[in-house]
């Protein structure tokens, strides 16, 4: 999961992401033992995981201050909105007693959060604040953050994600994911992952946990997963468009087979692992 492109070039930020990916690492490897289930090595590593996180958000911030970093304000933002998903997650997994499912989708949402967070945001510390383009319409916007969130995710050049008129993916048992728009936007956006794509996606992350599930059926851990990654394409979206003030809690999660009429206006990504399409019912 770790490895040196990652690095920003700051000797302790890089120390810090290198031990979150390895914690968790650790936690995904707890979660997929095939043994009895791990709880209370599963609690240390998550107790460990979300104090860790927060010194190092507050190390990141302080660096971030000391450099004049013209995204420091958005990055705190970012920061406040995944400590607060944290301790929503938290305390779920309390009332439950850290049950299996629970932990499964609190540690989808972490890998592809702080994936993402790293490979992506982390590596835009000190540069220049992204604006966008004249002319730019919202659906353009939502597409463009879409193939941005992708690409860091895959670790590619993000014009190698393109728009394809024709494709052979079978969509049945595809994940869909539905966010509507709160601020600016009026509408929604839908994702479809196909559930090869989402295999592929998620667990080539990590090659051991990839060869153990490649065929896979899609659960807890995958869907909060993908849902995460709608997230994080969505926030960029009111970033893009200078949002200050959004909500991020208006979103569903369904397995299902893509559903060719809602909405109609379709945009096919070919991603280089799979499909993606990308519905949109802006107003």
């Amino acid at each position: 999961m770790w490895s040196d492109s990652l690095k920003i070039g700051v000797d302790k930020i890089d120390e810090q992401h290198e031990m979150l990916f390895s914690k968790v690492h650790q936690l995904l490897d707890e979660l997929l033992d095939t043994g009895e289930y791990p709880k209370e090595k599963i609690i240390s590593t998550i107790l460990f995981l979300k104090d860790y996180a927060v010194t190092h958000f507050q190390d990141e911030e302080a660096y971030q201050l000391a450099i004049d970093d013209d995204n420091y304000l958005k990055h705190k933002k970012m920061h406040e909105n995944f400590i607060a998903t944290v301790l929503k997650e938290e305390e779920k997994m309390v009332a439950s007693d850290f049950a299996y499912k629970d932990v499964s989708e609190f540690t989808g949402t972490l890998i592809a959060w702080l994936t993402y967070h790293v490979s992506g945001v982390d590596q835009q510390i000190g540069k220049a604040a992204e604006t966008p383009a004249e002319n730019e319409s919202n659906a353009d916007i939502i597409c463009d953050c879409f193939r941005n969130v992708i690409s860091s995710m895959l670790n590619i050049n993000k014009d190698s994600i393109v728009k394809t008129e024709k494709h052979n993916e079978t969509f049945k048992n595809s994940v869909t994911t539905k966010h509507s728009f709160t601020h600016v936007i009026k509408g929604y956006v839908v994702f479809d992952f196909s559930a090869s794509l989402t295999n592929k996606l998620v667990y080539g992350l990590d090659e051991t946990a990839n060869e153990a599930n490649e065929e896979n059926e899609i659960g807890d851990f995958e869907k909060s997963f993908l849902m995460q990654i709608s997230t994080m394409i969505i926030e960029n979206v009111y970033r893009r468009l200078n949002v200050e003030e959004y909500e991020l809690n208006e979103a569903e999660i369904i397995i299902t087979e893509k559903d060719e009429t809602q909405p109609n206006e379709r945009v096919s990504f070919d991603t280089g692992i799979g499909i993606v399409e990308v519905g949109l019912a802006i107003i």
